[in-house]
């Protein structure tokens, strides 16, 4: 038998029962425990460190120390190639051509590609003495067909100047598939204009208004740079003047369209010091048997083989006869660090021509002390860098050409991150001895009597 009592609850009664049990509910939530601590300092990376510009890169092929002015370039131009008899001085035979570069390879003589000749004219990269670049003008398709071949057999790298108009022209024009496919094995880009004028047509322009001449000279030289920017994704550094005819004013609108290099069809080396705007180029001629054009060009005679540039590096004694600091592939922890050049042992440098660069942060305002015969810098920003690249060059008072220092060392990101003693706690070590007046320390629990 069972009892059941029913109990009659107003409805207010339970809503202030289920308040009160939903406030005890609150009291005996349990608390979270507090975040714990990291005492060790987090080392967050620096924004600035992702976003700073690298000018000019860092090259992992540059030597330690190299002082070169005294190299020499034979920039070798081609044009067309056939299987069979040259039928214009413009056409060479395929296995002439082949012969050319086997002679290159049995003289010893290296070829470079156009980047690397670049950043020797910045000073930022050693060459051999002599070297040789290989350039091809136009766009013809039989560069890709029968020249590529060769070239990757070799393993040489080269240049093509491409003209805006005959880029998928068509026939005998190299198209953007075969264009990127030489790109992406060995070849760069440079400019040969847009329509690829003759020389007839810009005089003639110029007699009837230097404006409009002025006016077409830049769309020639600017609208094929950016065309072929956008064509293949990677900046156009240089130009070739079709035919080789120049003007100033061409040379002056090359400099403005930013061309780093303009080659001309004039047969000489290229020396450190030869203007850009007006730099020499041997055309290599197909229906010339005696290869006249060709020996000249890879003829030893006005190359220095390297001497200059050793005697500066080595001294008659072998000794160094410029210093720096920090020194070549030196560690440091320091990344506020003074980046100096003794250059006390050379003399009558001008002091106008003294520029220091420093990857990552460009151009910097180095100074020259001739007295102590230093050039130095104190870096104001933190490296961030693991390595740190160096370039200096200068000139001095007499010579044309300038002597370039250029060095890297690496940065220990970690070194100033680890701890360190402080110094006041280092300064308030107990002497020895003295611990036995020291006052017993309370036992757990006691209470602390009061300071007199």
């Amino acid at each position: 038998m069972f009892l059941v009592f029913r109990t009659a609850v107003r409805p207010w009664a339970a809503l202030v029962l289920a308040a009160g049990l939903l406030a005890g509910c609150d009291r005996i939530r349990p608390v979270p425990p507090p975040e714990p601590v990291n005492l060790v300092p987090e080392i967050v990376a620096d924004p600035k460190a992702v976003t700073a510009a690298v000018e000019p890169p860092i090259d992992p092929a540059v030597p330690a120390l190299t002082i070169n002015k005294s190299a020499q370039v034979i920039v070798l131009g081609y044009h067309d190639f056939t299987t069979g008899k040259s039928r214009n001085p413009m056409e060479i035979n395929i296995e002439h051509f082949r012969d050319q570069m086997q002679a290159l390879r049995d003289a010893g003589l290296p070829v470079i590609s156009m980047s690397d000749f670049l950043a020797w004219r910045r000073g930022e990269k050693d060459i051999a003495d002599p070297s040789v670049v290989l350039t091809m003008d136009d766009g013809w398709k039989s560069v890709h067909r029968l020249a590529f071949p060769v070239l990757k057999e070799f393993g040489y790298p080269f240049t093509i100047f491409l003209y805006k108009r005959f880029v998928n022209g068509g026939g005998r024009a190299l198209t953007t598939p075969e264009i990127r496919e030489l790109m992406a094995n060995g070849g760069e880009a440079g400019s040969h204009s847009v329509s690829h004028p003759l020389p007839s047509r810009i005089r003639g322009l110029e007699r009837k208004s230097p404006e409009e001449a002025d006016t077409f000279l830049r769309s020639e030289l600017k609208d094929s740079k950016q065309f072929l920017e956008d064509l293949l994704a990677q900046p156009v550094r240089t130009y070739a003047y079709p035919g080789g005819y120049n003007t100033e004013r061409e040379q002056e609108i090359g400099k403005e369209a930013g061309y780093e290099a303009l080659f001309t069809v004039n047969p000489a080396k290229v020396t450190w010091d030869m203007p850009a705007t007006t730099l020499a180029r041997y055309i290599i001629l197909g229906n010339d048997p005696s290869n006249a054009n060709f020996r000249r060009a890879v003829s030893s005679r006005g190359t220095s083989g390297g001497d200059l540039a050793k005697s500066l590096l080595g001294g008659p004694e072998g000794e160094s006869l410029v210093s720096t600091r920090p020194p070549p592939d030196a560690t440091v922890a320091e990344r506020l660090p003074l980046i100096e050049v003794d250059v006390s042992k050379l003399v009558g440098i001008d002091p106008a021509t003294v520029v220091m660069k420093i990857a990552g942060f460009g151009t910097v305002p180095a100074e020259y002390d001739a007295v102590a015969g230093k050039i130095s810098y104190q870096i104001r920003e933190a490296l961030r860098a693991p390595e740190c690249q160096v370039f200096v060059t200068f000139k001095r008072l007499g010579e044309a050409k300038a002597d370039a220092v250029n060095w890297h060392f690496a940065v220990d990101l970690v070194a100033r991150y680890l701890p360190e003693p402080p110094p006041v706690l280092e300064a308030a070590v107990t002497p020895e001895g003295a611990m036995s007046a020291a006052p017993p320390l309370p036992a757990p629990g006691a209470a602390l009597s009061p300071s007199p």
